[in-house]
């Protein structure tokens, strides 16, 4: 716990609330301009049209904010040069936990909060049905854990390269195929973990070539790729925590 709030303490002038301001703002004005381009018949879908669009703005923008965060994080050790005085007082692995235990909490409170913007922004537009308490509650916490996911290989990449571009070139690289990977089959979504923003959605998008009507319907995420989430996170977390451990300092 110490060791977390030594985390907050450092990362207090690095920005972190501009960050997450800036993705807060892009997402609000990506969706803006979407739902202004809507007609009558496109808003009758309402939440289900802005849980979907969601998805894939998260497939493009969190995995560069994800990297962005994870080497804020990190690159002040480098930069002072500090590993082995910190090292002296606690051992890789409890540094390696406290930083990912941060990036955990940094994310969680970021989802919530773009969660009840956006809820807020489907209650004004006057969205038809129910408000779906439920659904962006769990909406949430599968964006987390995708996160979460991303978080520990940009983490890992962060705390073992001093030279931070080479995390960010993976959060940009992310970015890029966790938007490409909606149009690849399902199969070949599941080898690509930024993929996992659109491949673990709770709205499909049905087009009818015959009649051109488009229609959405909820799902749930499969088990199977609940399960390969949570092997790509394994091993990210693992390897990741084994390259810190053994790092010459």
């Amino acid at each position: 716990m110490k060791l977390l709030r030594l985390e907050f303490y450092k990362c207090r002038r690095r920005k972190i609330v501009l960050v997450c301001a800036a993705v807060l703002a892009v997402e609000l004005v990506w969706m803006g301009a979407f739902f202004t381009r809507q007609d009558a018949e496109d808003l009758k879908w309402g939440w289900m049209l802005l849980l979907y669009n969601l998805a894939t703005v998260d497939a493009i923008i969190l995995p560069l904010s994800v990297a962005t965060l994870a080497s804020r994080s990190c690159e002040l050790e480098h930069k002072g040069s500090t590993w082995k005085l910190l090292e002296t007082m606690a051992s890789p692995g409890s540094l390696y936990a406290a930083k990912l235990a941060w990036g955990a909490l940094v994310l969680a409170a970021l989802l919530v909060l773009r969660s009840g913007l956006f809820l807020a922004v489907g209650i004004v537009q006057g969205f038809q049905g129910e408000i779906p308490w439920g659904r962006f509650g769990l909406f949430t916490l599968i964006s987390w854990g995708v996160s979460m996911m991303v978080y520990a290989l940009q983490q890992g990449l962060s705390l073992r390269f001093a030279n931070q571009a080479a995390a960010l070139v993976c959060g940009i690289s992310g970015s890029f195929l966790g938007i490409l990977s909606m149009l690849f089959p399902p199969a070949l979504v599941r080898c690509v973990p930024w993929g996992y923003y659109g491949l673990m959605s709770l709205v499909f998008m049905d087009w009818n070539q015959v009649t051109r009507v488009t229609r959405f319907y909820w799902r749930w995420p499969p088990v199977t790729d609940v399960a390969l989430l949570s092997l790509w996170g394994a091993v990210f977390l693992i390897v990741g925590r084994t390259l810190f451990v053994r790092k010459e300092v």
